[in-house]
């Protein structure tokens, strides 16, 4: 991913809200539905997208240069 488009970071926001407000249910036993669920979406959508537009291309690149353990 070289520039995300808005369907990109819609994307990314939205599932990070999804995230977030499956999480309260599930694991805090709280309303989905809060501005808490909102900043933390945000918060997970956006490192989402840092990781998809940083950290995804820079590991493709190095990783099939390193050995693997069983010398394949």
């Amino acid at each position: 991913m070289s520039m995300p488009t808005t369907q990109d970071v819609m994307d990314a926001i939205l599932r990070g809200v999804a995230i977030a407000a499956v999480n309260r249910a599930v694991f805090e036993r709280k309303a989905i539905f809060s501005m808490a669920s909102v900043n933390q979406g945000l918060r997970l959508g956006g490192a989402s997208l840092v990781y998809d537009l940083a950290v995804r291309p820079t590991v493709k690149q190095v990783l099939p240069q390193l050995p693997l353990p069983n010398g394949k």
